[in-house]
């Protein structure tokens, strides 16, 4: 799993900017990699050059019966 987060650090506060962090996550709770960007583009372009061949999964999408949670 990898995601993509915002925040700060004290030298981007002082110039108003935000930081994008792309984090790589094994079994959604342990931390393996994280990479910073300040750009959101840049953050989204890293992980379509490094993890292109995943599959995503609408998390939004109605689902039904037990074995379809987004929890699993």
């Amino acid at each position: 799993m990898a995601m993509i987060s915002f925040g700060a650090n004290p030298d981007s506060i002082e110039e108003d900017r935000l930081e994008y962090y792309v984090t790589v996550l094994e079994n959604e709770d342990q931390e393996v990699f994280q990479e910073r960007f300040d750009s959101l583009t840049d953050a989204c372009l890293y992980l379509n050059e490094n993890y292109a061949d995943w599959t995503f999964e609408d998390q939004t999408a109605t689902k039904s019966g037990c074995s379809t949670c987004a929890a699993h």
